[in-house]
């Protein structure tokens, strides 16, 4: 495997996307359907021509089923997106257990940044740089990867 760009933007992306569908789960979960309701006008038989007001309401069931339907749809792309991040994390890891001890900087920016998923600015507070130091490093070593293709 080669790390590139697109992949790392992939990645991350789909990190991003996970948080996405969770907050869409959560919403949900905690804002059920509730039934319609509303006043309509009327008369009674006893007095026809006096207005009354009556309040009707029901279970708008074809909104629960398309609900439903989409809960359900948004669990299922959930748990494939969080299978496929491990996954590409799981690459990464291997890939970065390939690097030769002359890259043990660059080793262990990566593994923050992609595996532990820290900022810039944490990474670099760990290793004693500024955040776009870090990301110049990476960005250094992913054109290089480039170069090597």
């Amino acid at each position: 495997m080669k790390m590139t760009r697109e992949y790392l933007a992939t990645y991350t992306y789909l990190e991003s996307e996970i948080k996405r569908l969770r907050r869409r789960i959560k919403y949900y979960d905690n804002n059920p359907l509730t039934s319609e309701y509303g006043i309509v006008k009327g008369s009674l038989k006893q007095h026809p021509y006096t207005e009354c007001h009556f309040v009707v309401s029901g279970a708008n069931v074809k909104s629960n089923e398309e609900r439903e339907k989409m809960v359900r749809q948004l669990l299922i792309d959930l748990k494939g997106n969080e299978q496929l991040f491990e996954d590409m994390k799981l690459e990464i890891e291997c890939f970065l257990e390939k690097l030769g001890s002359d890259q043990v900087e660059i080793k262990q920016i990566l593994y923050y940044r992609y595996v532990e998923r820290k900022s810039y600015e944490e990474i670099g507070l760990e290793l004693s740089y500024d955040g776009s130091t870090i990301q110049r490093k990476i960005d250094k070593y992913i054109n290089s990867m480039k170069l090597l293709e």
